[in-house]
């Protein structure tokens, strides 16, 4: 007695419609008149001529690139010199820090033995005991 609920029709044989023809559907619904035609898009060339667009653009940046690099060329020494002395100077920043954390690292291994003699006096104490 149970009936099986399975779809066993064929369905519409509706052909696909363009995007063109869906908007204007869509503005018959809502009333309004499809003032523009929207262009369909196409994407492979929309895609292939960014990508030129980009390359182009990249040219361009090497060669404005070249021409600022020539005018350095002159300078080379004198830019050079400006950066050994900064790294020297971030060198000796990371060196007094370096020393103030071997500082604090002595003063922690002192108090570590002074902890480390009072409890081996505390055994001491305690064996005597």
């Amino acid at each position: 007695m149970s009936k099986t609920w399975n779809f066993d029709q064929p369905l519409d044989d509706v052909k696909p419609t363009s995007s063109h023809e869906e908007r204007a559907k869509i503005a018959a619904l809502f009333h309004k008149q499809d003032e523009k035609p929207i262009e369909e898009v196409d994407y492979v060339t929309a895609f292939e001529q960014q990508q030129k667009e980009s390359e182009s653009k990249d040219v361009q940046t090497l060669a404005s690139a070249v021409k600022q690099s020539q005018p350095k060329k002159v300078n080379i020494t004198s830019d050079y010199k400006q950066h050994l002395a900064d790294t020297i100077a971030q060198n000796n920043k990371d060196i007094s820090a370096c020393q103030k954390q071997i500082e604090e690292l002595h003063q922690l291994i002192d108090e570590k033995k002074i902890q480390n003699k009072k409890l081996q006096a505390i055994s001491v104490a305690i064996d005597d005991l």
